[in-house]
């Protein structure tokens, strides 16, 4: 009976601290409860007028889910008193009362409405994952809350299973209520294992098999990524085939949400699953009829990196309240068994709680919806855990890059103001902002929802164009998700670019260069140039060096392998690794980026010796980034320009470079004799104290000096001379 859900106890308490209070927190463990008994319980208090509950869930079919449950409960459809509102959906009418809200959702009604007015209470579900989003739209809340609700204050309610509470304690000024959950025994079965990451999988696999005959019922694997899934599923299906009922499903992210839907759905016996997940299983999401869990111990998180603005692929030991909430996964309906290949010594080493989200990821929609609500320091907003510097320097340096905000301050431009209303990632906008100025509204369609619901091919050729062919065309390709997926996400696209309204700025490019130019409008960082071939080395790759610094690799029988350019759509790697791979691009035609876009490139004078030429060479060079695209040679030099590329060429190679002979290196020698022995300031002869004072004695003799010819002909002992007062 639902009656019997821990979480009722709470419930008095929790409308109690709501109707004297404005926050409060709810700590309450998985199976008690909380998400399909307090909206419905709270839609009824006084303080509500009428006005909507929002709850916020971090994942698209956890919110689905849950707006289900509590739809059922009041035994009507959802869309009525309960609703929902995510990407891409919408299911809510002018009777909703509870409306359910994920991903950026919650962020844009603030930003719509900064008082939302029409919302009594918001709940954070979920918090302990320390989603990004959720982080955002907290202290968007709190700001709200103190400027615009002073004599009707936004009531705020923060929901968690597993969290350090302290800090939200402090900022909502308020002591955690905590309910326990409603499980059944878990018993969990440490195989005592001490194992590199490389061999868990196979530590994993074995547990499986074992898990598969000696229990019964379903099975859910919690692995780190789409790599050990697609792995572990050839494995088993290898040694289960002759299985009559049992399905062996993968269960990810990016899943479209009516293959994820399927995976939760319940068996009926004979019927077994084994569903093989990522963390998406991890806390809300709730799989029928799972008695038993093999955990790998693994988490995989993408790490961003703020020097080249790159997202990094990071393999982790999962913390004790990850595989806490894992191993609860197997005791939601029934006594259930948690394998797991370590000891019980190495869980109680494990670390308490993962990091937050906002810690390490792209910060740059952050930012830009910062810019929106006006903030124009970092620490302005009372965050639980503030954006780190470096993250956030980087994406205003973004920002700024697309045009976006002001070159001074967090100011949106007129550019800004349209990008930030459409709601997106920002290079994402840029490039529906870009197509729409251009004339190429669908192609900027079609390019945006492959590029924000995935890669359609892994692991399969990285050529863009091809994807785009498979989505607008009949073809034999087996991709890894479902078109109609991708279909239905291009008609989303296609409606929010109705909604534009710019003018155009007609290009004069040819058919088959636009797609490329058009993504170097957002991804102009990921510009990438091919190197020369190391021989050996590169038997098996092709190396590019990005626009940002970094190297990265295609095999050498991908289409894109041996184009001079191209765009560096997904590049990612994992930790440690020097170089990192492509997994999309698209070739670029570099004429006609320079066209198109010449803001990006920049030109500027170069000086510098060249070792072949035994001389200064004068170069007019042509930037992105840090890619040289050009170089021409230039005959005019300037002498002070001479003079420092000669003083630097000089300190760079050391003093052997100048033509010492026996009659300036006497003179030395008497220098530094009489420094010795007589009191008046003599100049340090050293070569250390030469090279120090290298402009002040020499640099006056080097405005017409342009090769090693010439620099052999200084006369030394003269110059050394003429550094002397007239006295020593």
């Amino acid at each position: 009976m639902s009656s019997e859900l821990p979480i009722y106890q709470l419930i008095p308490q929790l409308k109690h601290q709501l109707l004297h209070h404005h926050q409060a927190i709810l700590e309450a463990a998985p199976g008690a409860g909380k998400t399909s008994v307090v909206p419905l319980a709270l839609m009824d208090q006084v303080w509500n007028q009428g006005r909507k509950i929002v709850m916020l869930e971090p994942r698209r079919l956890a919110a689905k889910a849950a707006a289900k449950r509590l739809a059922d409960t009041l035994k009507e459809p959802v869309g009525e008193r309960i609703g929902y509102r995510i990407r891409h959906d919408t299911k809510e009418s002018k009777h909703t009362q509870v409306l359910v809200v994920t991903e950026g959702v919650l962020t844009r009604m603030l930003q719509d409405d900064p008082s939302l007015s029409n919302i009594s209470l918001v709940i954070f579900d979920e918090f302990h994952e320390r989603n990004l989003h959720s982080d955002l739209a907290f202290a968007l809340c709190l700001q709200a809350r103190e400027l615009y609700r002073d004599e009707d204050p936004l009531k705020l309610l923060v929901m968690s299973a597993t969290l350090d509470t302290t800090l939200l304690e402090q900022r909502l000024n308020c002591t955690s209520l905590t309910s326990t959950g409603r499980s059944f025994p878990v018993r969990a079965h440490y195989a005592n294992k001490t194992l590199k990451t490389v061999e868990v999988m196979d530590e994993v696999a074995r547990l499986t098999l074992t898990a598969y005959q000696a229990e019964s019922g379903n099975i859910l694997v919690f692995l780190p990524g789409q790599k050990e899934i697609r792995q572990l599923h050839k494995q088993l299906q290898a040694r289960l085939s002759e299985q009559p009922h049992l399905s062996i499903l993968p269960l990810y992210g990016d899943l479209s949400l009516e293959q994820q839907e399927k995976v939760i759905q319940a068996t009926v016996p004979p019927e077994r699953k084994i569903v093989l997940a990522t963390a998406i299983a991890q806390t809300r999401l709730t799989i029928e009829g799972i008695g038993v869990v093999v955990d790998s111990g693994l988490s995989r998180e993408a790490r961003f990196d703020a020097n080249t603005a790159t997202t990094r692929l990071h393999t982790r030991r999962a913390t004790q309240a990850e595989t806490i909430q894992r191993m609860g996964r197997a005791g939601r309906t029934q006594a259930g068994v948690c394998y797991r290949w370590w000891s019980e010594e190495q869980q109680h080493r494990l670390a308490p709680q993962a990091q937050p989200q906002i810690e390490c990821v792209d910060l740059s929609a952050v930012t830009l919806n910062l810019a929106q609500w006006g903030v124009q320091e970092r620490l302005e907003l009372d965050w639980i855990t503030p954006p780190p510097e470096s993250h956030f320097q980087q994406s205003i340096d973004l920002l700024r890059h697309l045009n976006a905000i002001e070159a001074t301050n967090l100011t949106l431009t007129p550019h800004g103001e349209q990008m930030s209303k459409l709601n997106l990632e920002p290079r994402l906008a840029q490039i529906l902002l870009l197509g729409k100025q251009w004339g190429q509204t669908e192609l900027a369609c079609q390019a945006c929802a492959i590029l924000s619901e995935g890669d359609p091919f892994s692991q399969q050729d990285s050529d863009f164009s091809m994807r785009l062919e498979w989505l607008t065309n009949a073809s034999s390709l087996s991709a890894q998700k479902s078109k109609h997926f991708y279909q239905q996400s291009l008609k989303q696209w296609q409606r929010r670019s109705q909604t534009l309204k710019l003018t155009k700025h007609q290009i004069d490019l040819e058919q088959s260069v636009v797609l490329g130019t058009l993504l170097a409008g957002a991804y102009a960082d990921r510009i990438a140039q091919r190197l020369p071939s190391q021989g050996k080395n590169d038997s098996h790759s092709t190396r590019f060096k990005l626009a940002n610094g970094r190297i990265a690799t295609l095999d050498n029988r991908d289409s894109n392998a041996q184009v001079d350019y191209l765009l560096a759509l997904d590049i990612g790697g994992h930790q440690g690794q020097q170089e990192d791979r492509i997994f999309l691009a698209q070739a670029l035609d570099m004429s006609a980026l320079s066209q198109a876009l010449p803001h990006l490139l920049k030109t500027r004078s170069h000086l510098a010796w060249s070792k072949p030429d035994a001389r200064l060479i004068s170069e007019q060079q042509t930037w992105i980034g840090k890619l040289c695209l050009h170089r021409k040679k230039s005959a005019q030099l300037d002498p002070q320009q001479i003079t420092d590329a000669m003083l630097q060429h000089i300190r760079q190679t050391g003093l052997d470079i100048l033509p010492w002979q026996d009659d300036s290196s006497q003179l030395i020698a008497r220098i530094q004799f009489a420094a010795h022995h007589d009191s008046q300031d003599w100049p340090d002869m050293t070569e250390q104290g030469l090279l120090d004072r290298l402009a002040e004695w020499l640099g006056p003799y080097l405005a017409n000096i342009t090769t090693q010819g010439a620099l052999n002909k200084l006369p030394l002992k003269q110059i050394l001379l003429d550094s002397l007062s007239w006295e020593q």
